[in-house]
């Protein structure tokens, strides 16, 4: 392997954040050279987005544009697991991506702030958005209050699990990943390299036997309703944040892995070829089992795969121009596309169409979404986060470096 692949990278470069930062107390130890940067998970983020996008457009309670019942019975039995797969997809890039970027000048304060202004403020926007599309009524005010603090995944209440801007429950469980990533980081370093692969299958497991564990002990209560599961279960084994834990832990050690010259690195079409079988497979499976742990190892194959295309230098099409600016825009595109469906939903006042029109009425509702997504990063997210940086630097919470 080469050394560089030991290098560790910003996260300016994977998740579009605009400073870099100078600081005392670090969370690693190693000073390493700068490391090669892999704009190709920035590309993939975008379709990982994208399947959230279309899982959520075949639900009846978001959109469901077609009228002819088998056909909108197809396109929800295709879509129905891609939501799942889409957030799996970004808890694991999330443990990734964090210790392959984890820098030897960062401290936890400062690591803390970059995550901050990159994800608060849109997800406070967003929920205003909420409220003028009429998503959330400003007298739920426990609910949205729970929900402007990133605690209404903790509140075993269904009423609460995806109150105001839907898609903004994950976050709850990211601020928890954000949270103990520095402790876990450093768990890890202290950890041989030569544990990586049994720290990955621990992990792993781990996942698999809580998930059986809910599955088999946990009382069942009232039905979802859109989904064939108890609330109980759902919450427990879904949004409950401690359960989605061993999904971050198995990306920081896939990165492990990577950067210590011990990963499997399929092709891009072998890793794809298997996250397909897996998601087929995961049809006919316990509905818990197929949200999330079934998941787990060919995402991070695919994750190792595409990363391996920017360490060997291979122009892609995850890594190309327009990609990458997918990419960028994805958190936004994450946080929008719900509010552009409720519009769409309430703006057709349920009505269903044929197939073409259903198709092109996608297609609109896509564009929208890229197209606010695009103004939103470049007016908002990112101005916001120099804002808060500079504010921050000003007062000397934070030392910033000049960009190279």
């Amino acid at each position: 392997m080469n050394p560089a692949i030991k290098r560790e990278i910003s996260l300016d470069a994977i998740h579009g954040d605009v400073n870099e930062v100078e600081s005392r107390q670090s969370i690693t130890t190693d000073k390493l050279p700068p490391p090669p940067k892999l704009p190709s998970l920035t590309g993939s983020r975008f379709w990982a987005a994208f399947l959230v996008f279309l899982f959520h457009s075949s639900l009846a309670s978001d959109l469901a544009p077609f009228s002819d019942p088998t056909v909108q019975h197809i396109f929800t039995v295709i879509m129905g697991k891609a939501g799942w797969l889409g957030v799996s997809y970004f808890f694991i890039l999330s443990g990734f991506i964090m210790v392959w970027s984890a820098k030897d000048n960062d401290t936890v304060g400062d690591f803390y702030l970059r995550r901050f202004a990159k994800i608060y403020p849109t997800h406070c926007l967003t929920l205003v958005m909420a409220f003028i599309i009429g998503a959330i009524s400003i007298y739920q005010y426990k609910l949205w209050t729970s929900n402007l603090l990133l605690l209404n995944t903790w509140v075993d209440d269904v009423h609460y699990f995806f109150v105001g801007n839907r898609p903004s429950w994950s976050l709850c469980i990211e601020a928890m990943f954000y949270l103990s990533f520095p402790f876990l980081f450093r768990v890890m370093k202290a950890i041989p390299k030569k544990f990586d692969l049994p720290g990955f299958t621990i992990v792993t497991a781990a996942s698999l036997l809580v998930q059986t564990y809910i599955y088999l002990w946990v009382e069942p209560n009232t039905m979802m309703g859109a989904f064939p599961i108890s609330q109980q279960h759902f919450w427990i084994s879904y949004i409950f944040p401690p359960s989605r834990i061993f999904e971050f832990l198995a990306g920081m050690f896939a990165a492990r892995l990577l950067m210590n010259g011990r990963a499997l690195i399929l092709t891009k079409t072998a890793s794809l070829a298997l996250l397909a079988v897996t998601y087929i497979g995961s049809m006919y499976i316990p509905y818990q089992f197929s949200m999330s742990v079934v998941f787990i190892i060919p995402v991070c194959l695919l994750i190792i795969s595409i990363a391996g295309d920017d360490l060997k230098n291979r122009n892609t099409m995850l890594n190309a121009k327009t990609s990458v600016w997918l990419g960028e825009i994805s958190y936004a595109f994450y946080m929008v596309h719900f509010l552009v469906l409720f519009y769409f939903l309430n703006l057709t006042a349920g009505r269903k169409f044929s197939l073409p029109e259903g198709i092109m009425l996608l297609v609109v509702a896509l564009v929208l979404t890229v197209s606010f997504a695009s103004f939103l990063y470049k007016y908002f997210e990112v101005p916001m986060m120099k804002l808060i940086l500079e504010k921050c630097r000003k007062k000397g919470f934070l030392i910033l470096r000049k960009p190279a």
